[in-house]
């Protein structure tokens, strides 16, 4: 399916907004004139993409060709004509970040119950000397419009995928298309790990991933993104923040308040010890586990924790699976020690986690009084996307199989 009946078949259209750090009014800065500008595919090597990293926080990424300035205009009103938009630019240091080819905007104080409008824009830099700097002509993405993430109720909707390990270009349109999910019209798209595959070169990173984010930031769903350990391997792992923000913390672990739900966000790390021959000595995740466990205690001890209508969790490998041969692995093992613990009496809802490519609801046992709802595995026999709605009133967790049927329920 190509991207624009991908695109037409989730009935895109309209207008948006956003906020950031360097953010001038747009009656401040001169725009380039559309007729001024290149087409996108002239100057992008990797198209704008939208992450949500918080609420009310929204980070806008793109590579360009050559070295360039970037620049993002944005609304929260559709009404506005678009010479009333704001400017955001990522200063550091004084300076305006420019002569680069990895491009990073962040827009915070957003409103989540409203819709953001973005434009992305770069100039090429041709000459950066001392005393002059030369810029080639102006190239823009067109405007993208990103759905409001909570819905006129204050309840939301979002879509989770799990272990594309480079099928992303296939599965999502797919998934996206079923006409429950569809219908749903989900907010914003979680990636709970294992999507980006190994991270064995930029290029790589981007044909197996990256690539199909533009698509979904177009349809008006920004991702937010959880590593598995897939993502720790590989020459780019340890540049993965080049191509994928994690959360508004600055952590791949955290917690907020999104609607009526306290969502709780781990990184379960790598699946064999750290001393594994394959990992060449150079993991350091069992003291990165026990950060994790040593903040995760003061957390669900916190009064949002407490205040929390609901209380969801998400990460990448389960701490059981149903599996006796998965469970006795070192990276679950590891977790039922120093994470479930803490959560066996702190009133989660569910959690949601991947990782076994077999999905399955594990359900509540005394060790965790809480369902598991694992998601599948890449090939489309097994891939599953799971179709969350969480209200005032409840939880609903729907894994939809490759064929649109249900196949695990979790309401709470």
């Amino acid at each position: 399916m190509n991207r624009r009946n991908f695109l037409s078949m989730l009935g895109v259209t309209g207008a948006g907004v956003a906020l950031g750090p360097g953010v001038v009014t747009a009656a401040e800065v001169k725009q380039p004139a559309a007729e001024t500008r290149q087409p996108a595919t002239e100057g992008f090597a990797v198209a704008p993409y939208a992450q949500l990293t918080a609420p009310g926080v929204v980070e806008i990424r793109w590579r360009t060709r050559m070295p360039a300035t970037a620049t993002v205009f944005w609304t929260q009103e559709p009404a506005r004509p678009r010479e009333g938009w704001a400017r955001a630019v990522r200063t550091e240091d004084g300076m305006i970040a420019a002569n680069e080819v990895a491009h990073r905007i962040v827009l915070e104080g957003l409103d989540p119950a409203k819709p953001l409008a973005f434009e992305a824009v770069s100039e090429p830099i041709t000459s950066f000397g001392a005393y002059s700097i030369r810029r080639g002509a102006a190239f823009a993405s067109g405007v993208r419009t990103l759905r409001p993430t909570l819905n006129a109720d204050g309840s939301l909707t979002f879509v989770v995928f799990n272990d594309l390990h480079g099928q992303a270009a296939n599965h999502l349109p797919h998934f996206l298309a079923l006409p429950e999910v569809a219908a749903a019209k989900p907010a914003f798209a979680l990636f709970n790990g294992d999507c980006a595959d190994d991270c064995g070169s930029q290029e790589g990173v981007e044909k197996r991933f990256l690539n199909a984010l533009p698509p979904l930031t177009e349809a008006g769903l920004p991702a937010l993104y959880l590593r598995g350990n897939h993502e720790y391997r590989g020459a780019m792992a340890r540049r993965i923040r080049a191509n994928l923000a994690p959360l508004a913390n600055g952590k791949f672990y955290g917690a907020f308040d999104l609607g009526p739900a306290r969502f709780l966000m781990l990184d379960s790390g790598e699946d064999k010890p750290d001393d594994a021959k394959v990992y060449g000595g150079l993991l350091a995740t069992d003291a990165y586990l026990r950060e994790q466990a040593d903040w995760l205690r003061r957390e669900v001890a916190s009064p949002a924790w407490k205040a929390a209508k609901h209380r969801l969790a998400f990460w990448h490998i389960p701490p059981v699976s149903d599996n006796p041969g998965e469970d006795k692995w070192y990276g679950p093992t590891r977790l039922r020690e120093l994470i479930s613990p803490t959560l066996k009496d702190a009133g989660l809802d569910a959690l949601v986690s991947a990782h076994t490519h077999m999905h399955r609801l594990v359900k509540p046992t005394e060790a965790h009084p809480y369902p598991i709802l694992i998601g599948g595995g890449p090939n489309p026999k097994g891939a599953t996307v799971i179709l969350a709605r969480v209200s005032a009133q409840g939880v609903s967790l729907v894994a939809y199989g490759h064929d649109g049927k249900a196949l695990h329920e979790v309401k709470a």
